[in-house]
């Protein structure tokens, strides 16, 4: 028979579990009030003897910090709406800024292409009025160096060019007094210097077109063989030397160093006389 005092199956001593109890709501928290999830979340984790630092889940939510996830990028909460103006405001400030850097350097550039090509107009012109003036002054100095003049200033044609006492007379004869300065009548080079029969002293120039010039009768003789002259340059003084009846100069004219020609049309055509 059994005892009084057992009721239901025997259970060995040490071997039964104790009582579990029952989970104490205080007074505030029942029916009819509500705990924030976070505060509920809180209370459960304690209650089954786990501490909110050790769960990451619930860790974050009863925090509700923003932070960074697994690959280092701002969440979606950091990256809020205002947070996305914020950096769409940024994105377009820094592409004004880059397409008016990129407008002032193609200002600039336009610029100093402006300037360049004023510059090279600027040296050329420059470069042409110098050639221009180069031209000029190597024009005035042919014209100086090829210019013809009278032999002699003052004088009277006293003879011409002809037959005379059954010879030919090869020039034209000036009568002045002996002395008379007689001149280079252009840019040429001295080939005879001295006495020559007839002519006493004589005077032979080759000018720079191939015309040849004989003076004779001469007093004085102030060049030799060889001498460059110029136009009007001094090269002696008249008289009445060799083969003369007065003191004149005896001026003969002799194309491209050949025969004598009359003196009076070439002078005319040279604008002398």
């Amino acid at each position: 028979m059994r005892s009084p005092s057992y009721s239901g199956r025997h259970r060995a001593p040490g071997r039964h579990r104790a009582p579990r109890r029952a989970l104490r709501v205080p007074t505030g928290l029942r029916a009819g009030f509500v705990l924030p999830g976070a505060a509920a979340a809180a209370l459960v984790v304690t209650a089954t003897g786990a501490t909110v630092a050790d769960s990451a889940p619930v860790s974050a939510a009863v925090s509700g910090a923003r932070g960074a996830n697994a690959t280092g990028k701002p969440t979606t909460q950091e990256t809020g709406p205002g947070e996305l103006d914020r950096l769409e405001q940024e994105h377009d400030r820094l592409q004004h800024e880059q397409q008016r850097e990129m407008q002032s350097a193609a200002a600039q550039s336009r610029v100093q292409t402006a300037h360049r090509i004023a510059r090279t107009a600027e040296r050329q012109a420059v470069a042409k009025k110098r050639a221009a003036e180069a031209v000029k002054k190597a024009e005035a100095t042919r014209k100086a160096r090829e210019r013809w003049v009278m032999p002699i200033k003052g004088a009277t044609f006293t003879s011409g060019y002809g037959w005379r006492w059954g010879r030919l007379h090869q020039g034209d004869d000036f009568g002045t007094p002996v002395g008379t300065p007689l001149a280079s009548m252009s840019t040429g080079t001295v080939r005879f210097a001295g006495w020559e029969g007839g002519y006493g002293n004589k005077i032979e120039i080759q000018y720079w077109d191939g015309t040849v010039s004989v003076f004779g009768h001469l007093s004085r003789v102030d060049v030799k063989v060889g001498d460059k002259v110029a136009p009007g340059e001094v090269v002696g003084h008249s008289g009445n030397t060799g083969h003369s009846t007065g003191p004149h100069l005896h001026l003969e004219i002799h194309p491209d160093g050949g025969a004598a020609i009359d003196p009076a049309p070439w002078l005319h055509a040279h604008h002398l006389q």
